[in-house]
């Protein structure tokens, strides 16, 4: 039984990973492009710039870092 809660938590570090680096990808190409990132966010669609979403996910794993 321990041995699945452990392979559970390894799936799920291994999905955010994929997560984060998907996304990472996802503001260099708009940084090239000058273009914003359409996001889902407070129940409206917005259109964010690729800066502040770096550092928003900067500041993310930063405080994920110290849990």
């Amino acid at each position: 039984m321990n041995r699945k809660r452990k392979d559970d938590g390894t799936l799920s570090r291994k999905a955010d990973a994929a997560f984060r680096q998907a996304a990472y990808k996802v503001i260099q190409r708009a940084k090239q492009t000058g273009t914003p990132v359409v996001i889902w966010e407070e129940g409206e669609i917005k259109e964010v710039p690729p800066e502040e979403l770096e550092l928003r996910m900067h500041v993310k794993t930063l405080r994920d870092a110290r849990v």
